[in-house]
């Protein structure tokens, strides 16, 4: 293993990341990958339309957003667990896993957007395809994530439809234990992938996207409007619930006329603490209450 190789001399971008989990890839297999992503990103960069415009200020958006939420569930299981909360360890440990997954998958120019319908794929599609994307640098690493994500959502459906009578320490006792540590590792090695895939995009932006081309709010609907989950009391739109926070950062794009750039700098220090403190009640001042915006930066984090 390198464990001091820089990241911005294989994508070619100083993004400021600090890169931890990352490392455990050679120098040799990243360098590999990054040619292999390059190429998949020209073939978009160089074909940039409206369209593709969209969907990528919308995937960079959307891959954050399931980060900034792994985030948010891992501090509530660390909390929970300090808290003797255990019922809900099996939940906030499998969907701060699928979702840095999801984050993985928005980001790679190689997966198909199909206009949208990326983002319902059905669990075990998420964890196939994130096993074939991390396989392709390290076979051994692809299979060590597919076992665990497969791990954590036995856990979470078995306290779904089955519930044990011994809990979750009894389940322990008879099988392999989920330990959050090594989810939390699991987690960020997934997010500083997306955010190695975003800098990629990034650059074939600045190198191919000579055309300024213009977007408008309709064209990332898909990104700040949520259809058929919850009924609504929008007259024109009673199966969507619309989320102005969502719209308003992705109008953030379209007002500086910018092109999508990587995770870090889409995150921009307003976006993230509305983003947590949405969780938080204003109201509870009480003693040793959760903080939704303790260690924002435990999966993705600046230098």
């Amino acid at each position: 293993m390198v464990k001091y190789m820089t990241i911005s001399d294989i994508t070619k971008l100083e993004s400021g990341v600090e890169f931890i989990e990352i490392h455990n890839f050679t120098t040799g297999q990243l360098t590999d990958f990054a040619e292999r992503q390059k190429r998949f990103a020209a073939q978009i960069t160089k074909n940039w339309d409206n369209e593709r415009k969209a969907e990528w200020i919308t995937r960079n958006y959307l891959s954050l957003k399931m980060i900034l939420s792994s985030t948010l569930l891992l501090n509530s299981a660390e909390y929970a667990i300090e808290k003797n909360l255990m019922v809900v360890e099996p939940y906030l440990l499998y969907y701060s896993l699928l979702n840095t997954s999801r984050a993985l998958l928005f980001s790679d120019p190689a997966m198909e957007w199909n206009r949208g319908k990326m983002i319902r794929l059905p669990h075990s599609k998420v964890i196939n395809q994130t096993y074939d994307l991390i396989r392709i640098i390290a076979p051994e690493q692809g299979r060590e994530i597919k076992s665990l994500l497969e791990n954590v959502r036995g856990l979470r459906e078995l306290f779904s439809y089955r519930f044990p009578s011994n809990g979750v320490k009894g389940v322990f006792y008879q099988s392999s234990e989920v330990n959050i540590d090594e989810v939390i590792s699991a987690c960020r090695l997934l997010t500083e992938l997306a955010q190695f895939n975003s800098e990629i995009l990034q650059l074939s932006c600045e190198k191919n996207c000579n055309v300024k081309v213009e977007i408008s709010s309709k064209d990332l609907e898909i990104g700040f409007i949520y259809e058929d989950y919850l009924t609504s009391t929008n007259i024109e739109k009673p199966e969507s619930i619309i989320d102005e926070e969502d719209w308003y950062r992705l109008e953030y794009f379209i007002r500086k006329r910018m092109e999508p750039v990587n995770l870090l700098w889409t995150a921009r220090e307003g976006l993230v603490e509305d983003f947590f403190y949405s969780w938080d009640l204003e109201e509870n001042n009480s003693e040793g209450k959760f903080d939704p915006g303790r260690n924002w930066g435990l999966l993705l984090s600046p230098l």
